[in-house]
Order: structure tokens, then C-alpha cells, then sequence
């Protein structure tokens, strides 16, 4: 039985009137609050690599939580949302700043596609798809390739797939470009990025003064039963033109049951993201305990001209 208290009927009343009134044109938002929690205890060398300190650390590797959804506005269009923050209070030395921004912004979704404004992954960094076996640890290609860059006061837009295939962009206005000058990065994909419907993925990428570089890059995800391969060609060059270089990657992974070996090389001579150019590989094991939680081991090498790098982690994610 539903009690009501009598002076509350008026507004319960009016409030039901005025939803049945109103019909179709009362949505509710569609949420959902997501996350990872990592922690890893890592020893390297010298701290040369980016995402690792000299000495043996614990750290929680890129740990975050977020809300994204979206909201009907007619039968045809929607407003996005995303805001997501990275979380550090895990480690020591974070607890006066514990939060950090990632993608956080605001947008529309239509029969057009959709268009986002605020902070977001490049559609050149986006166009990575599952490649870096590594992603978010010492050993991600962001150690070597430029261009893996997250950027505030951008719009991005995605189109709706057609035959497999998408196009996506992101655009910084000149007042708010690193370098002053309105830059963009276009992306066109094939296949399935998270290989998950298709065991295919293809992707041609280009930026253009963002972020003060300028670069080019194919990529390619295979993946057949339990083996999956990706490689990553890339040219790249400073905006003032006095860097440029070549850079790639390879990657390997196969399961076995829960467990999961992986292999990956990466080289860059552009001079950009290191003051040198540079190699760096890396082997590793997941265990997969579900969907949601992996256990894992690795240890990277970074090849320097003048410095070199090495760390071994052991760590444990889980996502929710």
C-alpha cells in the first residue's frame, strides 16, 4: 500500500497532470559511471621514461573514474556528456592534488553524427585503436611517437559508420592552439577498432599544426582465433620544420586460455617526443581473471642515444 500525506496530494496531483501533458517531450538522461582502479609496483632504472620514477615505486597507473550518457532532446537528436578525472590518491605524494583532468566535455548526437566540445583524445591519438599493447604504462607508445596528445578547448566530430567505414576530426581554434595557429587532426577508419564484430582494423590519420606538430599515420589491427597483430607507420615533423622523422610499432599478443603474452617494438628517429631518437621494446603476461579485472607482468627496455631505461612491473587493474 502507497501512503500519501493529504497535504501533498495537490502537488502530486498537478505534477502527474503536467507529465501526462507533456507526453513525448519528457526525457530522462541515460548515465553511466565507469572507472579504473590500477596499482602497480614497478623498479626502473634511472627514470628516464615518461610515467616512472627511479627506484622501486607503487603507483596506480592512469586510475580514474568518470559519468558519460546522454540526454533525448527530440526523436532525433541528444545531448552527450563525458566527465572523467584521473585519480592519484593511491600513491604518497597526491594527496594534496589527487585529481587530474581527461576528457571532459559536452556535445551533440544526431543523424549527422556527433560533435563534442572540451578536452578529448585526438582523433590522431584516437586513431591508435588496439595497437599499443601497452597502453598507459611505461611501455606506452606515447614514450616515442608524438602526437599522443589529450587537448582542451577542442571540437570533435565523429560521423555515423557507412559501410564500415568513419570519419572523424578535431579542430582547436587558433586562440586557443599551443602554437597560436588553428590546427586539426582528420581520421578515417575501416573496420572495428576494438575488434570485437570484426576482426579487422584500418585507420589513415593526419594533424595539422596541433599541438605544434605536423604527421601522418597508417595503422593495422589483425587479429585470427587467438592472435592478434598490429603495426603503426608514422612521419612526423615540428611545425617550425627543424624536426622530422620516421617512427612505427609492432605488437603481438596471443591468449591462452586466461593467460595472455605480449610482445611490442617501437622506434622514432623525428626527435620530437625524445631529445634523441630512440627504440624501445617490451614482453609481458596478463592474466585475465574476468572481463573486469587482469593481473600482469612486464618489463620494457627504452634504447636512447645517450640514456637508456629499463623497468619491471607487477600490477593489477580492474575496470568498472
Amino acid at each position: 500500500m502507497i501512503i500519501i500525506d493529504k497535504k501533498l496530494t495537490p502537488v502530486f496531483v498537478a505534477t502527474s497532470l503536467a507529465v501526462a501533458c507533456l507526453g513525448q517531450s519528457v526525457h530522462a538522461a541515460e548515465y553511466d559511471i565507469y572507472g579504473k582502479a590500477e596499482v602497480q609496483i614497478a623498479n626502473t632504472d634511472n627514470g628516464t621514461m615518461r610515467y616512472a620514477k627511479k627506484g622501486t615505486q607503487i603507483d596506480a597507473p592512469f586510475s580514474r573514474i568518470g559519468v558519460k550518457g546522454q540526454h533525448a532532446l527530440t526523436d532525433s537528436l541528444k545531448a552527450v556528456f563525458k566527465y572523467e578525472v584521473q585519480v592519484k590518491g593511491f600513491e604518497h605524494d597526491n594527496t594534496d592534488e589527487p585529481f587530474s583532468a581527461r576528457n571532459t566535455y559536452l556535445g551533440l548526437a544526431g543523424d549527422f553524427g556527433e560533435v563534442v566540445v572540451g578536452r578529448n583524445d585526438t582523433r590522431f591519438k584516437y586513431s591508435e585503436g588496439k595497437v599499443d599493447n601497452f597502453n598507459e604504462t611505461q611501455a606506452d607508445i606515447a614514450q616515442l611517437l608524438p602526437g599522443q596528445d589529450r587537448l582542451g578547448d577542442t571540437i570533435t566530430y565523429s560521423s555515423k559508420s557507412f559501410a564500415g567505414a568513419q570519419l572523424s576530426l578535431t579542430y582547436a581554434l587558433q586562440d586557443d592552439s599551443a602554437n597560436n595557429e588553428a590546427g586539426y587532426a582528420a581520421t578515417l577508419i575501416y573496420g572495428d577498432r576494438g575488434l570485437k564484430n570484426k576482426n579487422y582494423y584500418v585507420a589513415i590519420s593526419h594533424i595539422d599544426s596541433l599541438n605544434n606538430i605536423n604527421a601522418s599515420r597508417i595503422v593495422g589491427a589483425w587479429q585470427k582465433n587467438k592472435l592478434q597483430l598490429g603495426a603503426i607507420y608514422q612521419h612526423s615533423e615540428s611545425v617550425d620544420g627543424t624536426k622530422s622523422g620516421n617512427g612505427y610499432v609492432l605488437s603481438a599478443s596471443y591468449s591462452i586460455d586466461k593467460w595472455q603474452p605480449k610482445l611490442q617494438f617501437a622506434s622514432d628517429d623525428s626527435t620530437i617526443r625524445q631529445s634523441t631518437k630512440g627504440s624501445q621494446w617490451t614482453a609481458g603476461v596478463d592474466y585475465l581473471f574476468d572481463k573486469q579485472t587482469t593481473a600482469y607482468l612486464f618489463y620494457t627496455d627504452l634504447d636512447l642515444q645517450q640514456r637508456t631505461d629499463s623497468s619491471l612491473a607487477l600490477g593489477l587493474k580492474y575496470k568498472f
